[in-house]
């Protein structure tokens, strides 16, 4: 029986790094059995025990690994405002950064939030607002934090995008939140090989222009493109580039055919289209159009489908997501709540991309009770690799009070988050409640998932 590829490639890796057994009395393959069990959020720790663990635990292949043995585990990674400073949190977390964050608590320790004096919380409240990456682990339900770059701030609306293959996290854009401009910032945060103990931060080259609310997509395995959204004047753009995050260059890309501020970008593995959904032009502000564009890396070129966008005062960004259903055929979902989800029926409808490839196009996807607000975020889990439907939806909303009847737990604040579980004898999804911790209520402005 020929041993799977990954396999092959750990054991050269291992050959290659001439040291004792992975787990001393244990067969290496025994070991890595052991190793890709543990859970993620000790792998910091794991990396520490010795040279060759961080080796092997830094490597792709280790992740592939714990794909292939089902042991992979979901995270949904979200941009989300920082708690007020009063705040104190008491749920189950960890930091992959800092133990003495005081804006986090641990399991371990519970810590509490210390009183602040009235000056530092008089400082606070006229402070710039604050944004952190939030971390979900879906798998065992933990909630994180990681710390943005030392002495760097994370962008207000920034756009939050994951590149499966490298496990991989872009921050790209969004506002400087002290002056409010529109700012070209690319932040990384590599989750698989990182040369110390902890994930760290990376400052990635700039965008040629500055822009916020603008749509982007990963296309390739280290492929990102961007379009649209607005420069410092408030101007709708219709630019465009392209990233490669393993050479860290940027490239300009044709003009799209129309101006599209507040647009949404959609991408699938596998395809090499990228996808610009509706949006507004600098003199329709707030008028979204109906169609959508697509680049062809192929091709370089764009092209363009009218009426798909059916909302013209409702923005597409963050209440739109994606899945592959199969080789050919791949899904674009959208998610609204109030008015707008009783207004307009679920449908689907079949977009003949080119010869070999279909969008079907899924609308109107009823959402968990309790969400009132018309826009919550959305994003889908996808089980990197398979076919056939195999994903969940993750869905979450601000606002909202503490301690909703509607909600299961009683306890959250805010409208909640929700992952699809199933789905029931009627066709439609079946939500099951996460339980959030107050530190993690914000609205996330933008999210993203892979898996680790």
């Amino acid at each position: 029986m020929e041993e799977p590829k990954t396999s092959v490639k750990l054991k050269k890796a291992l050959q290659d790094d001439q040291r004792q057994q992975l787990i001393p009395g244990l067969p290496d393959e025994i070991a890595m059995e052991c190793l890709v069990r543990v859970p993620y959020q000790f792998h910091s720790n794991m990396k520490s025990v010795c040279h060759t663990w961080q080796r092997l635990i830094s490597h792709p292949s280790f992740y592939q690994q714990r794909l292939q043995s089902g042991t992979a585990e979901h995270l949904v990674c979200l941009v989300q405002p920082l708690p007020p400073r009063n705040h104190s949190t008491t749920s189950t977390t960890t930091d992959d950064d800092d133990d003495d964050d005081p804006l986090i608590s641990s399991s371990s320790n519970n810590k509490i939030l210390k009183n602040e004096d009235k000056q530092e919380e008089q400082e606070h409240i006229h402070s710039p607002p604050q944004y952190a990456l939030s971390t979900y682990n879906a798998t065992h339900n933990i909630w994180q934090r990681t710390r943005p770059p030392e002495g760097s701030r994370i962008p207000m609306f920034c756009q939050c995008l994951a590149l499966p293959s490298s496990g991989k996290l872009l921050l790209l854009g969004g506002w400087d939140p002290i002056t409010l401009e529109p700012v070209p910032h690319v932040y990384i945060l590599d989750l698989i090989e990182t040369t110390g103990a902890a994930c760290k931060w990376r400052r990635g080259a700039s965008m040629s222009v500055p822009r916020s609310f603008f749509a982007c997509g990963v296309v390739g395995p280290s492929t990102v493109c961007v379009a649209g959204g607005h420069d410092s004047q408030k101007n709708a753009l219709r630019s465009a580039e392209v990233y490669d995050v393993e050479t860290d260059q940027w490239e300009m890309l044709p003009d799209m055919i129309e101006e599209r501020d507040e647009c949404q970008g959609l991408s699938w593995e596998g395809d090499s289209k990228f996808w610009v959904v509706s949006g507004y032009g600098t003199e329709s502000q707030g008028q979204f159009r109906s169609d959508v564009e697509f680049y062809d890396r192929h091709t370089g070129c764009w092209s363009k489908i009218d009426g798909v966008w059916p909302f013209s005062t409702t923005s597409p960004r963050v209440v739109t997501t994606t899945v592959c259903v199969s080789r050919d055929k791949y899904q674009w979902s959208w998610f609204l709540g109030g008015e707008q989800q009783s207004q307009q029926q679920q449908s689907r409808e079949v977009v003949k991309v080119s010869d070999n490839i279909r969008l079907e196009i899924v609308s109107s996807i009823p959402l968990p009770n309790c969400i009132t607000g018309t826009t919550p975020c959305v994003t889908a889990l996808d089980y990197v690799g398979q076919e056939g439907g195999n994903h969940r939806l993750f869905v979450m909303s601000g606002g909202g009070g503490r301690g909703s009847s509607t909600l299961a737990c009683g306890e959250c604040e805010g409208e909640g988050a929700f992952l699809s579980d199933g789905y029931s004898n009627n066709g439609t999804i079946k939500w099951r409640h996460i339980h959030t911790p107050v530190g993690f209520s914000g609205f996330p402005y933008s999210a993203s998932s892979l898996v680790i």
